[in-house]
């Protein structure tokens, strides 16, 4: 069974201000985050804005950056499909 709308809009913000709480708690900014994770400032500012999902490649090189587990992005679960399908 497929997600509805509402629920991944649900899943992005969720992610969305879990990305945003990270990297305000290691003080970087936007850019200085997607550099340290080799990822465009665009990309993550979508993400962070709720509106796309984020590559799994782009999630763990945040979580790298940021020294947390991927899934502390998704509440401690296993990144969900309905998050990454879309990507």
């Amino acid at each position: 069974m497929q997600p509805d709308d509402s629920d991944r809009n649900a899943l992005l913000t969720e992610v969305a201000e879990r990305l945003i709480g990270a990297r305000v708690r290691l003080g970087y900014d936007l850019d200085a985050a997607a550099a340290a994770a080799h990822i465009l400032p665009e990309r993550l500012a979508e993400a962070e804005d709720a509106s796309i999902a984020l590559r799994e490649d782009e999630l763990q090189a945040l979580a790298d950056a940021y020294g947390v587990d991927p899934a502390s992005f998704f509440g401690g679960r296993v990144t969900p499909f309905s998050y990454l399908a879309g990507a």
